[in-house]
């Protein structure tokens, strides 16, 4: 239904363009990795996950970001598209989208988050497989 040309016209050059981007590219293609990588690496090195707790949070802070990013996104694509048909001033569209903003921020800074908790439970994995590979040597 995006292709159609009413509705390609309402969200054409606004965030729901840079909301769907994020729901393919993160929450598709980058989650499939992430879980390969989740499910793939400890049974490589021969040892569990330094936290499991950690590994949780990675993926609620990245799911839960990419949901609220998305989400917030997509809706204010649409709110810019009635803005700007409705022929107000441009500023009226950046001051309805302050809100939607900040909260992309935050749903941001949460998806940011869990891929730093998902790098610091990576490496002290990989040294947790260091100290056990010498400790059997």
């Amino acid at each position: 239904f995006q292709t159609t040309h009413f509705f390609q016209a309402l969200i054409h050059f606004t965030d729901w363009v840079v909301g769907h981007a994020h729901m393919v590219m993160f929450g598709v293609f980058s989650m499939w990795l992430l879980g390969v990588m989740t499910y793939l690496f400890p049974r490589l090195l021969g040892v569990d996950w330094y936290s499991r707790k950690l590994s949780e949070y990675h993926f609620w802070l990245s799911a839960g970001g990419l949901f609220v990013m998305a989400a917030d996104l997509i809706m204010l694509g649409v709110f810019q598209g009635y803005y700007w048909s409705s022929l107000q001033p441009w500023e009226a569209s950046v001051d309805g989208s302050y809100g939607f903003w900040v909260l992309r921020i935050w749903a941001g800074l949460a998806m940011f988050s869990g891929q730093v908790i998902f790098m610091y439970n990576l490496y002290k994995t990989w040294q947790l497989s260091k100290s056990v590979k010498t400790a059997t040597a």
